[in-house]
């Protein structure tokens, strides 16, 4: 008898085996008992030929659990607890502990979802409709204001007479307005679009993406390939992807980038936290590689909207500087190189000073490092002191400290 039951033991935990196998689980044993862990991946992906051989990976999340199994067999529970167990089921919070839960991902969609609309721009020439542009964007503000990119609902080659056209709005809930583009600017590639409607408006919240780490969890939503209301989901890469690392040159910008499937048509939707808050907008992709997409931060967008509201368009200051930002490895390599190079631990390197600028008027010199922009590390690229004396630090291989005083112009908003 006892050689029986040994042996239907045995059996269940080959079976317990077999199904942890398959599913690419582990199984391992305790005094008291027999535990199994395992993790059920859902891959499922589909190519599509619509734009440049773009492919989309539709995926699920990876469900982990762990299971007891008693040397005796439980008995079955009756339908009022299962009832109970399924609606406390609902009711779960997150696990602690940096673990997502199971319905973590779709409660960030869900909160976002009703404020991401999908915008519709016809084009055409002399009057005559060619086609349209495409993209996504963000209700932000309960008059109406969506929140996009410039490059969505403008032409760049005629902004001026296009930025007034006319944008189709399509919500959520299948409802559209017709909506006209208050502000836009082309270097940073963010505009606002205003709708009216005479019943409440969704609303997103704004995050804060300097709370950003490498690896966090982030969904994307937006309208890629006309397809609405579509989500992907993935982590951060890279929260200070520089502009130069991409080949855009002059922009001096930084991008968070993402490996969520981005596609034409996210343009201007919302790169969201797991808490449901906009921490960037979408904005390009690299089209030869996956998993390569690039937002601007909100913090940035936050600045941008600032200066739309004020001035109604983005005020840059502009000092007739190239600058180069300096790291501890830079500087070692300078210093190997050059043994008069300053003795500093960070700063900005000015390789050129523009003959005839406020810079060159100021007295900057080639070579020369900036240590302190009036009292502050690094000087503010959305500063809007322009015509405002600043107060530099600089510090020249002669071991030499200077304090130079310049006055901001403001840039050319067409460079």
């Amino acid at each position: 008898q006892r050689s029986a039951v040994s042996s239907s033991k045995r059996s269940s935990l080959l079976r317990i085996v077999a199904v942890a196998t398959a599913t690419s689980g582990v199984v391992y044993s305790t005094d008291t008992g027999t535990r199994i862990s395992m993790a059920i991946p859902e891959p499922f992906q589909i190519s599509q030929s619509l734009i440049n051989r773009t492919e989309q990976s539709l995926f699920g999340n990876l469900a982990a659990f762990s299971a007891r199994v008693s040397p005796k067999p439980e008995a079955a529970a009756s339908n009022d607890e299962k009832r109970a167990h399924v609606e406390d089921s609902d009711s779960v919070k997150p696990p602690s502990g940096g673990f997502l839960g199971r319905d973590t991902i779709a409660n960030a969609a869900a909160r976002i979802g009703p404020a991401v609309v999908n915008l519709s721009v016809p084009q055409g020439f002399h009057g005559i409709t060619t086609g349209k542009s495409i993209g996504s964007g963000t209700i932000i503000d309960a008059d109406g204001t969506i929140l996009t990119c410039a490059h969505v609902v403008v032409d760049f080659q005629s902004i001026r007479q296009s930025s007034k056209g006319r944008v189709d709005v399509t919500l959520q809930d299948g409802r559209t307005f017709e909506g006209v583009v208050l502000n836009a600017d082309l270097q940073s590639d963010i505009a606002l679009v205003k709708i009216n409607s005479k019943t409440p408006l969704p609303t997103a919240k704004l995050g804060f993406s300097s709370k950003l780490r490498p690896g966090d969890w982030v969904i994307a939503v937006g309208c890629p390939l006309s397809l609405q209301n579509t989500i992907t989901a993935g982590i951060v890469s890279c929260v200070d992807r520089k502009s130069s690392d991409l080949g855009l040159r002059g922009t001096g910008r930084e991008y968070l980038q993402t490996d969520c499937a981005i596609n034409a048509g996210n343009s201007g939707g919302p790169l969201v936290n797991l808490d449901g808050e906009v921490i960037g907008v979408n904005i390009m992709k690299v089209l030869a590689a996956d998993g390569l997409g690039f937002s601007v931060p909100i913090d940035s967008v936050s600045k941008i909207i600032e200066h739309f509201k004020k001035s109604g368009r983005v005020i840059r200051p502009w000092i007739g500087l190239k600058m180069i930002e300096l790291n501890k490895m830079i500087i070692a390599q300078l210093k190997e190189r050059y043994p008069m190079f300053p003795d500093v631990e960070k700063g900005i390197l000015v390789p050129t000073v523009i003959p005839g600028s406020p810079a060159d008027r100021a007295g900057f010199k080639p070579g020369d490092v900036v240590v302190r922009f009036d009292g502050k590390p690094l000087i503010e690229i959305m500063d809007d002191r322009v015509g405002q004396r600043i107060r530099v630090v600089v510090e020249r291989s002669s071991k030499e400290t200077v304090t130079l005083e310049v006055i901001p112009e403001e840039a050319n908003p067409d460079m």
